[in-house]
């Protein structure tokens, strides 16, 4: 397990799936601090700032995201995001509801990392929490935002 602490960016409108979400982050990974949009205007604001603030020490780690936002979409937060010079690079996890082909797809196409379909069964809602942090833990995305330190 990582010690280090790590910032989850968490884009989720229902207040039972954002409970549970940050139940079983907090169940399995206690280090990591989760920051909760309520929706798509929220979102679009965040990148907004984000875009303005200097330094990496606000990014996230990971963004979980859900499709059905109201304001703004979550394609629409994903297109943004992907088109962000500060953002672009952090891996976005859509989870949704949704088992559309037609949102799976939209989603892949716009460059989302993954696509995770919410279980409706709470001991399952842990199980996939936990295994998709600890994929993007041993993911080494992480390295692309950090200065490289130069060969020796």
């Amino acid at each position: 397990m990582c010690t280090e602490a790590k910032k989850l960016l968490l884009v989720e409108d229902s207040d039972d799936h954002a409970e549970l979400t940050e139940f079983y982050i907090k169940d399995c990974r206690p280090e990591i601090a989760v920051r909760r949009l309520r929706d798509g205007a929220e979102a679009m604001a965040y990148i907004e700032r984000t875009e303005a603030a200097a330094g990496q020490q606000d990014l996230p780690w990971l963004v979980l995201l859900d499709l059905k936002l109201p304001k703004y979409d979550g394609h629409e937060i994903l297109a943004r995001m992907k088109r962000s010079v500060r953002l672009a690079k952090i891996p976005v996890v859509v989870f949704s509801t949704s088992n559309s082909g037609k949102d799976i797809e939209q989603a892949l196409n716009s460059h989302a990392n993954s696509y995770i379909v919410k279980p409706m069964e709470a001991d399952k809602y842990g199980e996939v929490i936990s295994e998709l942090l600890q994929y993007w833990e041993l993911n080494q995305h992480h390295l692309l935002r950090e200065p490289r330190l130069a060969d020796a």
